[in-house]
C-alpha cells in the first residue's frame, strides 16, 4: 500500500509518490529518468488501447501500479494517462477493478 505524498524510492534510486488532487483521484509523480521508460497497458480483455482507461503502468524500476493496487488504503479503480502524467482514482473495496 502507498501513503499520498509518502516518498518512496525505486530501484533505480528515483524518488516517487502519489501527490492527492482530490479525495479520490492521486497524480503519480517521480524524479528521475524512470518515466521515460515507463510501459504501460490495456485491461485484460479490453479492445484497443484507452490510454483514458488502463489497467497498468510499470516505470522503468518500478513501482508496477495495477487496478487493484492500494493508495490510503482504497484499490485503484482507474487509471489514466494525461498531458501531466499518469492520474490514479480511488475507490471502495466492492467497486470492480
Amino acid at each position: 500500500m502507498f501513503i499520498s505524498n509518502k516518498k518512496y524510492t525505486n530501484r533505480y534510486r528515483d524518488q516517487y509518490w502519489f501527490e492527492k488532487v482530490s479525495p479520490a483521484t492521486y497524480k503519480f509523480v517521480m524524479e528521475g529518468t524512470s518515466m521515460d521508460y515507463c510501459r504501460y497497458g490495456g485491461k485484460e480483455g479490453q479492445e484497443g488501447l484507452d490510454t483514458n482507461d488502463l489497467g497498468m503502468f510499470d516505470p522503468s524500476g518500478g513501482p508496477y501500479i495495477c487496478l487493484g493496487t492500494k493508495v490510503d488504503d482504497k484499490p485503484v479503480v482507474k487509471i489514466a494517462s494525461t498531458d501531466v502524467g499518469f492520474i490514479v482514482e480511488v475507490g471502495e473495496e466492492n467497486e470492480n477493478v
